[in-house]
């Protein structure tokens, strides 16, 4: 549950005020009181970047002295780093679908209010993660891995008609994870590619949409055409275009290339493990996500496929409360990550997080966070070293995180697994995923050294 306000930094206008959950609509007068407590501070030559109070965390953060935008949401994490990479990512997918030249400058706030109503979609996505893709909070690109055979051919076949539309980026997503794509796009920024997945993802239900889009990196100021084509319910096909073709000729070339391919599209499609066939995952595995750190892309499951060895016994604990739903899953894995992923990522990746998500004017400095703890809880800067490996066990699941060969591996296992087996279960589905050739390729297939 969260509220995210979109303020003019020069005369305190709000631009648009989203709200997430349950939560009644956040007042004019509160709005007003966030911004000035923000402004008040910078009269004084002071950053306000974030308090906290009664388990809710308010982050603020100004882009191009232009546009200040204020995020309240539960205090789930020990640090802010999450909710600042939200903050950039709210403001890049504004930059997608506006511009920056809109942005940097705000000559009218009404018209600009106006343009910015096609970003709530995309915007609310990001901040329910309602599309369960983790990219929001691992900055990076969420793949799906599908059998070699079927790779081979959606490869050849997205190549191919990216060819014959006249563009060299262009990818086949299912529900947001991409399948497949052009190398080309593969050479965007995750950013982009993140962004871009989580828009194909939140546009409604449509057989081809042509939409303008600005590349927050590659091309901020210029738009191009992004033609969006359902080939089945939550299986699109994306390319990035300039003028030419037109809407209809490229859809004439859909049903060229990918008419003779549903059967394998339905096979990726229907692929509720996120993992090919054959890949056998122990039973008490209930959810995972594997983040290749120099690719900058993850395999993540909420239903993953049980074959294996069990570690778990017939007879459920007496604290168990039952089968987590998808929802609880995701909700448990995002908690898992936001409490060690920041202790687990080397100090080179972090840097090139925050560079890849940041706008170029609006990096704020950061105080050297104090070695104290918070709530019971510890701030990163107390932890000398960078967590190697950890557990968490509660009565409704167990959790191991691991950092090794430049991936991070979250697990959530059953809760009747034994403490002391934790760690053969997540290395288990550590080399089951990183030795399989298909999860390899979908990840990039290289490891940090």
């Amino acid at each position: 549950m969260a509220y995210l306000a979109a303020i003019t930094a020069e005369t305190g206008v709000p631009l648009f005020v989203r709200t997430t959950g349950n939560l009644p609509p956040l007042s004019f007068p509160v709005v007003g009181s966030l911004n000035g407590v923000h402004l008040f501070a910078s009269n004084l030559k002071t950053s306000l970047l974030s308090c906290t109070n009664d388990g809710v965390k308010v982050v603020w953060k100004c882009f191009y002295q232009s546009i200040t935008l204020i995020l309240v949401m539960t205090d789930d994490s020990p640090v802010e780093t999450h909710l600042l990479h939200l903050l950039d990512m709210v403001f890049n997918a504004l930059v997608l679908l506006v511009g920056l030249q809109e942005l940097e400058s705000v000559q009218n706030v009404e018209r600009l209010k106006k343009d910015l109503k096609c970003c709530y979609p995309l915007i609310d996505s990001l901040l329910l993660q309602g599309t369960h893709l983790m990219y929001p909070l691992t900055q990076s690109v969420d793949v799906l891995a599908v059998a070699v055979e079927d790779f081979s051919t959606l490869s050849q076949c997205m190549d191919a008609f990216s060819e014959a539309v006249h563009s060299g980026y262009g990818c086949v997503s299912v529900n947001g994870k991409i399948i497949v794509a052009t190398e080309s796009w593969w050479k965007l920024s995750s950013l982009e590619i993140g962004l871009l997945a989580h828009l194909i993802a939140s546009l409604p239900p449509s057989r081809c949409q042509d939409i303008p889009v600005y590349l927050p990196r590659a091309s901020n100021k210029v738009a191009h055409r992004m033609l969006v084509f359902s080939l089945l319910e939550g299986v699109h096909v994306c390319v990035l275009c300039d003028a030419e073709p037109s809407l209809r000729r490229a859809q004439d070339e859909v049903g060229v290339y990918w008419s003779g391919l549903t059967e394998r599209l339905v096979r990726c499609a229907r692929n509720t493990s996120c993992v090919p066939a054959g890949v056998e995952l122990s039973s008490s595995l209930l959810a995972f996500c594997l983040v290749n750190l120099k690719s900058r892309r993850c395999v993540s499951s909420l239903k993953p496929s049980t074959f294996l060895g069990d570690f778990s016994n017939n007879t459920l604990s007496a604290g168990f409360q039952g089968e987590l739903s998808t929802e609880e899953r995701h909700r448990c894995l995002v908690e898992i990550y936001k409490t060690v992923a920041d202790n687990m990522l080397p100090s080179q990746v972090k840097d090139g997080l925050r560079q890849e998500t940041a706008a170029t004017d609006s990096v704020q400095p950061r105080p050297p966070e104090e070695v104290s703890p918070v709530n019971g809880r510890l701030l990163r800067a107390s932890v000398p070293h960078r967590i190697a490996e950890s557990y968490i066990c509660t009565k409704k699941y167990k959790a191991y995180t691991l950092h090794q060969d430049g991936y991070n591996l979250f697990v959530l296992l059953d809760p009747n697994t034994p403490t002391f087996a934790l760690r053969k279960a997540t290395m288990d589905v550590y080399k089951t995923l990183t030795g399989n050739t298909e999860v390899g390729e979908a990840m990039g297939g290289a490891l940090v050294n």
